[in-house]
């Protein structure tokens, strides 16, 4: 269990503050014991409910005394609002906070990591997203029948590298690289054949049609449950490229599922800033090995690749 302690530690303090006090905010105090155990360096556990009153959280004595807060939380779509809402206060803060949601002990075995080190998929992400912030026109294409073509053009793109920093969302696993597509370019179908926000994996794939950066045709099925869990929300808010080579999906949780190599995901709803919509929901699903054109040209080598070698070693070429 070595290398969770050694991805937590290394994500919580490698950009940010030296680490004071560890605090672990978990609706499972059984699994928040057992991740405390694994860090070996003191933490406090305070079990923590997920409803509209958890804001109130903030100015709890063991908040405001923690330099580094890790939330282990198994939210909901619905109750992943009053998650983000504290979060957001305690960046504000300048708190240190790093998000493990849906973990379960899978999570915290060595096997799950792999051998390919995060400065590897940081090093790729940042790359790519330079790379993209040149870009005009995406398509998005898939054995499926995904056909999506949209506009980057003018829109900001941000690399998640799993580390903390000031103001900055950090997540394990982690490893994409995102914008917010340019809204009235966003056209075509997209076929979702990976997990939905947040714990939704459909045993058939889902397909979905926009116009104009709208949804215009859904899915009953995924009709049903947006209306259900969403509010109904229907504008494009985000498209992401998977960065993370040992992330092997689907896990059924998309804070695992939207990293995987080669993944791409769209989400409706919230674009972080990044574009025009703007709501208190963010839903996303993912599209698993699918064809990415950036301006005519098919994208390709742009992942972190991990190549054994004599001896269980590992070299990694980007």
């Amino acid at each position: 269990m070595a290398k969770v302690r050694e991805r937590i530690l290394d994500s919580l303090t490698r950009n940010a503050p030296p680490l004071r006090s560890l605090l672990i905010l978990t609706q499972d105090i059984r699994l928040g014991r057992r991740l405390a155990d694994i860090m070996e360096v003191p933490s406090i556990l305070l079990d923590v409910s997920l409803d509209a009153s958890i804001t109130r959280l903030a100015d709890h004595p063991l908040i405001r005394n923690a330099s580094h807060v890790v939330e282990l939380y198994q939210p909901t779509l619905a109750d992943s609002i009053y998650a983000k809402a504290l979060r957001n206060l305690l960046l504000d803060r300048g708190k240190s906070v790093l998000s493990l949601w849906n973990w379960d002990e899978r999570y915290l075995a060595d096997e799950f990591w792999g051998d390919l080190e995060y400065p590897a998929i940081a090093s790729a992400a940042a790359a790519l997203a330079r790379r993209m912030e040149k870009a005009s026109t995406v398509r998005v294409t898939s054995d499926l029948g995904t056909d999506i073509s949209f506009s980057v053009a003018g829109r900001s793109w941000i690399a998640a590298d799993g580390y903390c920093a000031p103001g900055k969302l950090a997540q394990l696993p982690d490893g994409e690289i995102y914008t917010c597509p340019v809204e009235e370019s966003f056209y075509g179908r997209i076929v979702i054949d990976g997990t939905i926000s947040r714990l939704w994996l459909p045993d058939k794939p889902v397909a979905l049609r926009f116009e104009a950066g709208r949804m215009v045709e859904a899915d009953p099925r995924f009709e049903q449950w947006l209306w259900s869990n969403a509010g109904g929300v229907d504008m494009i808010g985000e498209f992401a490229i998977g960065m993370n080579p040992m992330v092997h999906g689907p896990y059924a949780n998309i804070s695992v599922d939207e990293k995987e190599a080669g993944s791409v995901h769209f989400a409706l709803g919230d674009s972080y800033r990044l574009g025009l919509t703007e709501s208190v929901y963010h839903v996303d699903f993912v599209v698993r090995n699918p064809v990415i054109t950036v301006d005519g040209t098919v994208l390709k080598d742009y992942l972190p690749a991990v190549q054994p070698q004599k001896g269980g070693a590992v070299a990694v070429s980007l």
